[in-house]
């Protein structure tokens, strides 16, 4: 590397952070105001949370720009965060959960957000993930969670937090009990609910939040969500778009399988085809994971960025 490039290098860095904060506040996410319809249950269901976290990923948001979160002005431990909220989500949603001492272990392999930004008139992007095993009775089941978001700040780095922080934290803590009541209850959202939802997305009354919409579609575990979905997922808006498709896979609605296919192979954008990659691990079906098996040994054909972070998306499930 000759001495022209390592300057650019080191001047396109100091563009890149430039203005960037050191930490960012974040808040607690709010929990789901829909629920799951009522159903009784004799037993609660006891969870223990177990940090299975490797040492290398216990570093809770990384990446191009140092992004240390707070919490009223107090480091985020990411465990916790998890519980605190997840204990929120499992209240509001009416599920009879909770974690004690004893009972069905789930164990956290990555709870982690990786930021990225080219330059400092690009959108700062953020990709929050999440990969758990449950020791069920039926052997070990594995949950993924992956929200991909950006947002160019224009006026201060604060302008950043929300879209590409709180609401990515929070969503993943929505899927990641969306995916404890399949696995452990499946109990659903009620069909009023969901026909609400479908017909205020689907007739094209979208703003800029719609997207969190999108995705409670596929938390609601109801097989009604499926087909609005599927038209969703060819919509313009990019994170209607990809909420959608990740959202397929959420509901595991293996009708969509050629679809997410057909997606993977025209897709115009990586989002598209990461989001691909996440909806197929959570089919968790032969099919989709032979999918996504032949994914990972075809990365060697992609650009560094897709290499990297398509390979991050698979290993979540592999």
């Amino acid at each position: 590397m000759n001495l022209k490039q390592l300057i650019f290098i080191a001047a396109t860095s100091l563009a890149v952070q430039a203005c960037a904060p050191m930490t960012y506040n974040i808040k607690q996410p709010e929990p789901s105001s829909i629920t799951f319809k009522q159903v009784d249950h004799k037993d609660i269901v006891q969870l223990v949370l177990n940090d299975k976290r490797p040492e290398h990923d216990k570093i809770f948001s990384h990446g191009v720009l140092k992004a240390d979160l707070l919490m009223n002005n107090v480091a985020v431990e990411p465990i916790s965060f998890l519980k605190k909220n997840t204990e929120a989500e499992l209240a509001a949603r009416n599920m009879a959960v909770k974690f004690e001492e004893e009972g069905i272990s789930v164990d956290i392999n990555k709870f982690t957000i990786r930021n990225h930004r080219t330059n400092a008139y690009t959108p700062f992007i953020t990709m929050t993930m999440l990969s758990a095993d449950v020791h069920t009775e039926n052997g070990k089941k594995r949950i993924g969670a992956f929200i991909k978001r950006g947002k160019t700040p224009v006026w201060s780095f604060q302008e950043i937090i929300e879209p590409t922080l709180n609401q990515p934290l929070g969503l993943v803590v929505k899927e990641f009990v969306a995916k404890l009541n399949k696995l452990l209850l499946n109990q659903k959202v009620s069909d009023l609910e969901v026909e609400q939802l479908a017909s205020k997305l689907v007739n094209n009354k979208i703003s800029g939040t719609s997207y969190m919409d999108v995705y409670q579609l596929g938390f609601s575990n109801n097989p009604l969500a499926i087909d609005p979905l599927i038209k969703l997922a060819k919509h313009d808006d990019e994170y209607v778009r990809i909420a959608a498709i990740s959202s397929l896979g959420t509901l595991q609605a293996e009708k969509a399988i050629p679809l997410l296919k057909d997606i993977y192979v025209t897709a115009k954008t990586w989002q598209d085809r990461g989001m691909v990659l996440k909806a197929m691990g959570d089919m968790g079906t032969e099919e989709s994971m032979a999918f996504l098996k032949k994914a990972q040994s075809e990365l060697s054909s992609k650009n560094e960025k897709e290499r990297a972070w398509s390979g991050e998306i698979i290993n979540l499930y592999l």
